[in-house]
């Protein structure tokens, strides 16, 4: 075995990007965070929909001829058959075939096809090859879902201001994460607010998604889920844990707004900041040009905090 490309004091590390929900930035997440802290990277395109695919100009038709992730996965093909080079500071695994792959997975037993992407192509990659490897998912659970979430233990969960933004973590909670703690061990390494663009001192859309994840036992409990004692349908944590400590751990410090805030805000004694992830036309100007943020505009004022992101990556979490 060659010698681990990780930097000093960083573990290799395989991350997933598990909503289930469609529409919260994940393509966005993965390709920007894949070129921002100078790492060797593999990213992986899992959903069959190609999002992230088509926007490094790939184009994700079927093609029962092209060598795809189910012949790493179920034939002799080597993971290194199928990784591409886009030349934006990562390499790339464009979704191909997957509905195909994901059939096949399912005619599988159970416990193997479940541990097929982790046997087959991660353990064979991390740290030897890569430094780290990040999953775009779909937002629906499928079998490469279940693959993506046991090679890939460690997961980002990107939330728009949008009316099913709590729904759609209670399901990823309740329908995903509290199921496979079951089986292994998986943090939560950050959940991060994406789009954001109204002001938080008033009731909007923002602010609701904010407080909401700043502020409530539920959404503790959702970041908790499977847990010993969380009851993440009643939103309860048990006595032990405190509410503030399970959120400093999971909301990155350029999200992080207490209640102490909050009430300062409301009451006119602190400015209202602006907290990041904000909307940028560049996100989507660089989607058409088939290109990461990060190569379209490196001046981007949000990238700073994907790099945050990405430092919390390597260090296996928020540290405090």
């Amino acid at each position: 075995m060659s010698e681990t490309k990780s930097s000093p004091g960083h573990e290799p590390r395989a991350v997933c990007l598990p909503m289930l929900k469609g529409g919260f930035g994940k393509s966005i997440f993965a390709n920007t965070l894949g070129d921002v802290r100078g790492h060797d990277v593999l990213v992986a395109d899992l959903d069959p929909a190609g999002h992230l695919s088509t926007g490094l100009g790939y184009y994700t038709r079927e093609d029962e001829d092209a060598l795809d992730l189910g012949d790493v996965l179920l034939e002799d093909a080597s993971p290194e058959d199928i990784i591409k080079q886009p030349g934006y500071g990562f390499d790339f695994i464009p979704s191909v075939n997957l509905e195909t792959v994901t059939e096949d997975l399912s005619r599988d037993s159970v416990m193997a096809s479940d541990m097929r992407l982790k046997q087959d192509l991660v353990d064979p990659l991390l740290g030897d090859e890569y430094e780290y490897i990040l999953f775009d998912i779909p937002g629906s659970r499928n079998k490469l879902v279940n693959n993506a979430v046991v090679a890939a233990p460690n997961a980002i969960l990107p939330l728009k201001p949008v009316p099913e933004a709590l729904n759609g973590m209670r399901e990823t909670a309740t329908k995903l994460v509290g199921e496979i703690r079951q089986h292994i061990d998986f943090e939560i390494l950050a959940v991060v607010p994406n789009d954001l663009r109204a002001r938080i001192d008033q009731q909007t859309k923002d602010r609701r998604l904010l407080e909401a994840m700043n502020t409530q036992e539920q959404f503790a409990a959702y970041l908790l889920a499977g847990r010993d004692g969380v009851d993440p349908d009643t939103g309860t944590l048990p006595e032990d844990l405190d509410v503030t400590e399970v959120l400093d751990n999971h909301i990155p410090p350029f999200a992080r707004v207490t209640a102490d805030e909050w009430a300062a805000i409301d009451a006119g004694e602190m400015d209202p900041p602006k907290i990041p992830i904000r909307h940028s036309a560049a996100f989507g100007d660089a989607y058409e040009e088939r290109k990461p943020v990060t190569a379209y505009d490196p001046e981007c004022s949000q990238i700073p905090y994907f790099e945050a992101l990405a430092e919390i990556i390597e260090q296996g979490g928020i540290q405090q």
